[in-house]
């Protein structure tokens, strides 16, 4: 089993402290989950002593303004209160345009929302494919921490 598994953001900081310095990447989308998933991330970045970034991929705003808006009001707040900014790239190919922010931000870790129970999607295999030396942790509903995908189980 990984030594990862189950354990609090603090937890696994510890783990890896030879991430030290540099950035972490917080992915978000979902509002109801983005307060979780942004203070794991907070609590992982100040033990592993490495700066907060949140950001969010979003589509091209189309048809939906209210519901896009009130969406981004909540993940700001989110951001805003693991004092943290919001970056928001609006996307069609957001998986692009994610691999295009990772290579420009090289972060040293970076945390999702839990896809499932599998710890695996699109999103996280094609990110995981992209950047195998990056860590990739998703965040489960209760706050726990664990690596996304294949590295995880």
């Amino acid at each position: 089993m990984n030594a990862i598994m189950g354990k609090t953001a603090a937890d696994a900081a510890n783990i890896n402290k030879t991430n030290a310095g540099g950035t972490l990447l917080v992915w978000v989308t979902n509002p109801l989950a983005a307060e979780r998933i942004v203070a794991a991330g907070r609590e992982f970045a100040l033990k592993s002593e490495l700066e907060l970034k949140v950001v969010s991929v979003q589509s091209e705003t189309r048809d939906n303004w209210e519901g896009t808006l009130r969406d981004l009001e909540q993940l700001e707040a989110a951001a805003r209160r693991s004092d943290a900014d919001l970056t928001v790239v609006y996307s069609d190919d957001k998986i692009g345009a994610a691999v295009k922010l990772v290579s420009e931000k090289r972060p040293r870790a970076m945390f999702t929302g839990m896809p499932d129970k599998t710890r695996s999607n699109m999103f996280t295999e094609l990110l995981q494919m992209s950047f195998p030396a990056i860590p990739l942790y998703c965040v489960d509903n209760e706050g726990q921490v664990n690596l996304c995908g294949r590295s995880g189980k």
